[in-house]
This record gives C-alpha cells, structure tokens and sequence, in this order.
C-alpha cells in the first residue's frame, strides 16, 4: 500500500526543487516526489511505495537546503 504526503513548503526556485526531489530520491529509494510550485503552498507531494513514510528525514532534506515544510494533512 502506497503512502501520500502533502507538504507545505517555502521552496520557490525549480532548480533547488529539482535538487531537493533528487536528494529525497537518493535517501528515500523508491519514493517518488514532485513539487508545485505555482501553488501559494508551494506544495511538496511524495508518494511512498510502502506504508512508511519519514518525515524527519524529509524535513532534514529541505533543512540541508535552507527551506522548510509543515504538513498539510
């Protein structure tokens, strides 16, 4: 069973987004995350291909690259 997540971000620069993506890809294999970014949210949406998803080390991620998120669920 898959796993959705909906983030509210502060991520405004594709380039940093398309990082960011890459970077949660590397540390969550499998995961598939997307960014939209003409949202007023700024919305980070990762899918999961199990039950688990961490947001610790999602939230670390977007801290490695200076931004943050809070759940929007």
């Amino acid at each position: 069973m898959k796993t959705i997540g909906v983030y509210k971000t502060n991520v405004k620069n594709r380039r940093k987004a398309e990082l960011i993506m890459e970077t949660i890809c590397l540390h969550l294999p499998g995961s598939d995350p997307s960014f939209d970014l003409e949202d007023c949210d700024r919305v980070l949406r990762v899918v999961s291909p199990d039950c688990s998803l961490n947001e610790s080390k999602l939230r670390g991620i977007l801290a490695k690259y200076g931004y943050h998120m809070e759940s929007m669920i």
